[in-house]
């Protein structure tokens, strides 16, 4: 019984690191919004809207962002990216590396301030 109950940890154990950039942060992170002089914006995040700014949202790459306020024209801002450094955890574990690609979690936001000016209509 005890055998069984240490190879079902085990079994745990590896199944937890098979996807560890899907796990571990799930390819998001917080990022901080803000309009130059403009606060009160309207932010969309792939078309939902999130709040107005200033404000601070988890984001996965390639999101578009959008910031509209009445009397502005519209901006648009996609979430630009780098690897997400944790799933080489993955290393040999080309089912880790599927989950992770499928879950987006490959990658990781690069910038975490996004700082816009809109122009006025």
């Amino acid at each position: 019984m005890k055998h069984i109950i240490l190879k079902s940890a085990f079994m745990l154990f590896i199944l937890a690191f098979l996807s560890c950039g899907t796990l571990i942060n799930a390819g998001k992170a917080n990022v901080s919004l803000t309009a130059k002089n403009q606060d009160g914006t309207t932010v969309l995040v792939n078309g939902l809207e999130k709040g107005v700014t200033p404000l601070t949202i988890k984001v996965k790459a390639d999101d578009i962002i959008t910031f509209e306020k009445d009397g502005f024209e519209r901006r648009q801002v996609i979430v630009d990216s780098k690897f997400n450094t944790i799933s080489i955890l993955n290393l040999f574990s080309i089912l880790g590396w599927g989950i992770d690609a499928i879950s987006g979690s490959l990658k990781i936001p690069d910038t975490r301030v996004y700082t816009i000016t809109l122009k006025e209509n």
